[in-house]
């Protein structure tokens, strides 16, 4: 099993590009529900991760601007698309989703810590190792 069974592939994926204004992203994170979701620069190359309470301090803080000049508070940690599943669950723990970036850091998508908990617990559950609601 390889990292790519959990993958949200980037095209499903709801990104923010660096060049977007702090109020097209508040827009946009109103739109689709999110607290956080992936940062690109015009490269599709992943940025960081950019949540709606960096957006609110940056806008109490009265300032305006692109989302580049956004501080970030949450650092979730990008990793390869080779990238052994051991090694992802390691990172997954400490992360709600966890961007796969390909050799030159674009952003080929996300595995969330749901998928992965959605999996095991499915297979616990054919085992008969979990009880059914």
């Amino acid at each position: 099993m390889n990292l790519g069974f959990f993958l949200t592939p980037v095209a499903q994926v709801v990104c923010l590009e660096a060049h977007l204004s702090v109020e097209q992203a508040v827009d946009r994170l109103r739109e689709h529900r999110y607290t956080a979701v992936p940062l690109l620069d015009d490269e599709a190359r992943y940025q960081g991760t950019l949540t709606s309470a960096d957006l609110l301090a940056h806008l109490a803080e009265g300032r305006a601007g692109t989302l580049a000049e956004v501080d970030r508070s949450v650092s979730n940690q990008a990793v390869g698309i080779d990238t052994d599943v051991q090694s992802l669950f390691r990172v997954v723990v400490d992360q709600n989703f966890v961007p796969v970036v390909d050799s030159r850091g674009v952003l080929m998508g996300i595995v969330t810590r749901k998928a992965i908990l959605t999996h095991f617990e499915r297979l616990l559950s054919e085992h008969g190792l979990l009880a059914t609601p």
